[in-house]
């Protein structure tokens, strides 16, 4: 049985839905990043941490989507990382309003986790050479 929140990535497949799910997550993590941004930018502040600079943060989650869907590692644990650091500051500058989405937050870590686990695993089953059943 395949687990949505975890699938297995012992197969390609499943490490490309793995890999998948961290795109989504930087996606999404994008998506409303530049649009509570954009709203910061015609005075509308609605959540507190968002301004006009928040836009460059929503470009660079947005690299990471693209590249995390294209496979790779780096960017994988670069989207992972400047999660989890990111999380880590508006926790500690904005104490507990920032917890207001911690059920969220911890699906995104695990999407992001999901993501590093799937590339990593999808390459190395790419650079190994494939079993021969031929006993030649």
């Amino acid at each position: 049985m395949r687990s949505m929140w975890w699938p297995p990535v012992t197969y390609r497949e499943g490490a490309r839905e793995a890999a998948r799910l961290g795109a989504g997550a930087a996606a999404f993590v994008a998506g409303v990043t530049a649009l509570f941004s954009v709203l910061a930018i015609f005075g509308a502040q609605i959540f507190t941490g968002f301004s006009p600079t928040s836009l460059v943060d929503a470009g660079l989650f947005a690299i990471v989507a693209w590249r995390t869907y294209r496979m790779s590692r780096s960017w994988a644990v670069v989207g992972l990382s400047l999660f989890i650091v990111e999380r880590a500051y508006s926790i500690y500058a904005h104490g507990m309003t920032a917890m207001a989405g911690f059920v969220v937050g911890i699906l995104l870590l695990l999407a992001f986790v999901n993501g590093v686990r799937g590339t990593f695993a999808y390459h190395k089953m790419v650079t190994q050479p494939s079993r021969s059943t031929d006993s030649t």
